[in-house]
């Protein structure tokens, strides 16, 4: 992923940490959480058709990910295509601005209607975010834990779609995906998330829709 997605969360520039959003990002949904700490997210959604042109060497990224203020450590379990060749696989990662860069986990390979299902969650005191990401009726979940660099709290959650391709075919066909159950928990209570709906370094008119406070929909043109 570090070098087909361009490094999910992308390349500080020399020294200094320029942070999220990345210029690879399309268009994404954030809830700040306004000082609190993230401590629960669920989150499912089901894997898109294949493209129609299936060589996708930028390899497109549906995913969901929390990060603190300044926006300098992403922890993301991630859905891509063409990460580990012309198909979809689900996996774990985090890319820190200040200096460790691209992690990942083992991956999974899933199909075009598998449901996935996921969950971040605060543990170890604040020390430490585990990360889930599975898909129904399939092998045991990937579950990744990560120690958490930052000094402040983890407030804020993104959904973003990822990675701008040479052209529309190389983006699913179906031409959406929709993040579905979103459940949030700030400092062990939960929450309502208040959606920001941004079309950043677009392409393929790839536009984000809040449906409701549980639900969030990615669209794109596919020619």
């Amino acid at each position: 992923m570090k070098s087909a997605m361009a490094m999910v969360g992308m390349m500080a520039v020399g020294a200094t940490a320029v942070c999220d959003p990345a210029d690879s990002w399309l268009a994404y949904a954030v809830a700040k959480g306004g000082g609190k700490a993230i401590t629960q997210v669920n989150v499912t959604w089901v894997v898109p058709a294949n493209p129609t042109e299936l060589r996708s060497p930028s390899a497109p990224g549906w995913w969901y990910g929390v990060e603190p203020e300044p926006a300098c450590d992403l922890i993301q379990p991630i859905l891509a295509y063409g990460y580990t060749g012309n198909e979809y696989s689900i996996f774990n990662g985090e890319y820190n601005w200040d200096g460790s860069g691209w992690w990942s986990s083992t991956t999974q390979k899933v199909e075009p209607g598998d449901k996935i299902y996921s969950s971040l969650s605060l543990i170890d005191n604040g020390a430490s975010m585990r990360m889930v990401i599975g898909k129904e009726n399939g092998p045991s979940p990937i579950v990744s834990v990560r120690k958490l660099s930052a000094k402040t709290p983890y407030t804020d959650l993104y959904f973003v779609v990822e990675h701008q391709p040479r052209s529309c075919a190389q983006y699913p066909a179906d031409g959406k995906i929709t993040f579905a159950d979103i459940y949030v928990e700030l400092d062990g209570q939960a929450v309502t998330p208040q959606w920001q709906q941004i079309k950043y370094k677009d392409a393929c008119n790839c536009t984000g829709s809040t449906i409701d406070s549980k639900t969030l929909e990615f669209t794109w043109e596919t020619k």
